[in-house]
């Protein structure tokens, strides 16, 4: 008789302790830092500079992501290395460099930089989330 007060006690406690609560406005409004990855290869070829900037956007297919400048013509870069410097003089810091491919002909670059250093514009086409996809018309998934 005991054992079962003792068990039904234990419950009825168990059952008043409260979880801990998170508050949802506890988020921080801006990541600490937005992440940036140069692939470069090795041997540039005739047809482009062989260096792609990836910012997280989706993209269309055979579309890559390059950097231009003001005008917006395309900037080129001789060398992976050359892009790094761009970037880094520019505010960017180096996380990691790691190779891939075959024979590792390509090198990846991750940069990152604080929000609170790019400007608003920036910091819009950045950070915007991705919106979902909108099924066709008449198309069940």
């Amino acid at each position: 008789m005991k054992k079962i007060l003792f068990l039904l006690a234990a419950l009825a406690y168990a059952g008043l302790g409260s979880a801990q609560s998170i508050e949802a406005d506890t988020l921080p409004a801006l990541p600490p830092h937005v992440y940036c990855e140069i692939t470069a290869h090795h041997l540039p070829t005739h047809r482009n500079n062989g260096v792609l900037f990836d910012f997280g956007q989706k993209t269309e297919v055979l579309k890559y992501n390059y950097l231009t400048d003001a005008a917006g013509n395309r900037l080129l870069f001789n060398s992976g290395i050359e892009a790094l410097n761009y970037m880094v003089c520019r505010g960017w810091e180096l996380v990691q460099a790691y190779t891939s491919g075959e024979e590792n002909s390509l090198t990846h670059y991750l940069l990152r930089i604080a929000p609170a250093r790019l400007t608003a514009e920036q910091r819009t086409a950045l950070l915007t989330p991705l919106q979902g996809e909108n099924p066709k018309p008449g198309k069940n998934r």
